[in-house]
């Protein structure tokens, strides 16, 4: 009996499968004028609120009956079928229409199911992508975001006196230890924390876009605000926005192309990326003009540079939120990404340094030189390489990694003033691009020429030497520093 039964829900089987290939469904989009993106024919596009028309077609050669089509959204967090109804009853040769509502910035699947009698016939998907509204303040929030980075560079363009680098690359050790960190380290890392996380592809390219970038604007800010070795934090940037013309690109090409996956509009632009590196020259060559053609403007800018910091964060802070505040909706992983890159990146740069035994404060600047990667140029290079709603999903991460970045900056800042100013007065101040090219100026009786190098030369001192009851004196010696740019008045 068991034999019989099995027998016949074989024979069940076959005809269904040889009825299933004489069904054919066909997917089209309705036509809108205002969409650019309908020439893309794998996916549907939709706005968040607003609803597009899905055609369906079922033709039939086998003259099969009582068929039904079956629409399911694989998540109505980012798009809902519209139509009071997900179930429809097919009619052979006519147009089926199924309303898509944009829910949330997000690209699913809608499964259509064709059955007959409970049992499946045919299983057809079709992606959708839904984008973000446009609107105004998003728009300004780019152009604002866009005006703070070509400053920044401007800004970064008119410290970069050449004395002041020359003075770090004779001994390169702090600026080898932060090219390290920057491109073999950071990129890693992210790679391993969107592993870890089981990130979905969009954010992990945008976590590991911003461990591939160089140093920014805002870790040169930090080494001013907290007190350590800005002249260091100034040189590593500069080398390091040379040094991401080659290494960018190639890490983005080991890591994030592994996120591709089917979605084609995932790759990475790397013409595009060079194209935007490269441009990032013109605003540091104009501020190394304004340094050396108009000092006095350059010597403005950077007094101006604390409060100029604070104004920018502020108006970042009340731009950004509201014009991006869809990242707020991201999943934990994401946060979790978003909080652990810079935090650890921050210990590791730091914990290097020191094995490297780099005194202190240099430990403690090429650890922000690390952890704060430009999250800045992260966000404006996406938004303007990848397409939408791509773009919107990759730019999660670096969003995040600068709202978190500025407030673990800014609590730690304070942190260290309140110790500093309650518990423990320190009384060495920084020194900073200005008083360091004043030293150099103000002591040139200080100054000797030996084989082509400006050598520091302190005043003579008697040394003497006491073993058992003899004396040793060897009358006077002078004493010289290869380093005269940073000794103290």
């Amino acid at each position: 009996m068991e034999k019989l039964k099995f027998l016949l829900r074989c024979l069940l089987f076959s005809l269904l499968v040889s009825e299933t290939f004489a069904v054919n469904i066909t997917i089209s989009k309705f036509p809108n004028n205002d969409d650019d993106d309908d020439n893309d024919n794998d996916s549907l596009y939709v706005t968040e609120d607003e609803i597009r028309i899905l055609e369906v077609l079922v033709q039939d050669t086998a003259d099969i009956s009582d068929l039904t089509l079956v629409a399911a959204s694989t998540d109505e967090d980012i798009f809902r079928i519209a139509n009071e109804s997900k179930t429809f009853s097919v009619t052979i040769n006519e147009t089926i229409e199924i309303g898509i509502l944009g829910v949330f910035v997000g690209i699913e699947d809608i499964k259509l199911k064709l059955e007959r009698g409970g049992v499946l016939l045919m299983n057809e998907t079709q992606v959708v992508k839904v984008k973000r509204k446009n609107a105004i303040i998003v728009a300004i929030y780019q152009w604002t975001l866009t005006a703070w980075l070509v400053l920044s560079y401007i800004t970064m363009g008119c410290k970069m006196d050449w004395r002041i680098i020359r003075e770090k690359l004779r001994r390169p050790y702090g600026v080898l230890i932060g090219a390290f960190c920057q491109f073999i380290i950071m990129p890693a890392l992210s790679f391993g924390l969107a592993k870890l996380l089981n990130l979905d592809d969009a954010a992990a390219i945008g976590l590991v876009t911003v461990g591939s970038c160089p140093g920014g604007w805002l870790s040169n800010v930090f080494s001013l605000l907290l007190d350590v070795d800005f002249v260091l934090s100034l040189t590593m940037t500069f080398i390091s926005t040379v040094l991401a013309l080659g290494f960018m690109p190639l890490n983005l090409y080991l890591y994030a192309d592994k996120f591709v996956g089917d979605n084609e509009d995932l790759e990475t632009p790397f013409f595009d990326i060079m194209i935007q590196l490269v441009s990032l020259v013109i605003p540091v060559l104009i501020g190394m003009t304004i340094l050396y053609k108009l000092p006095k403007v350059a010597e403005l800018c950077l007094k101006c540079l604390k409060p100029c910091a604070v104004i920018l964060i502020i108006i970042s802070l009340g731009l950004g939120i509201p014009a991006q505040f869809y990242v707020f909706y991201s999943d934990w992983e994401i946060w979790v990404a978003a909080a652990c890159l810079p935090f650890i990146g921050c210990f590791l740069g730091y914990s290097i340094s020191k094995i490297a035994r780099m005194e202190l404060k240099s430990s403690v600047t090429i650890s922000l030189e690390t952890g704060v990667q430009n999250s800045l140029l992260a966000i404006a290079m996406v938004g303007i390489s990848y397409p939408k709603p791509e773009s919107d999903l990759i730019g999660r991460v670096p969003l995040l990694i600068a709202l978190l970045t500025l407030m673990e900056g800014c609590a730690v800042t304070s942190a260290k003033v309140i110790i500093q100013k309650y518990f423990w007065k320190c009384q060495d101040e920084p020194e900073d691009v200005k008083e360091v090219i004043e030293k150099e100026d103000k002591h040139p009786e200080m100054m000797k020429e030996i084989n082509g190098n400006k050598k520091a030369v302190l005043p003579t001192v008697s040394v003497a030497v006491q073993v058992g009851e003899e004396n040793f004196t060897n009358g006077t010696t002078a004493i010289s520093l290869d380093n005269p740019a940073f000794l103290e008045d």
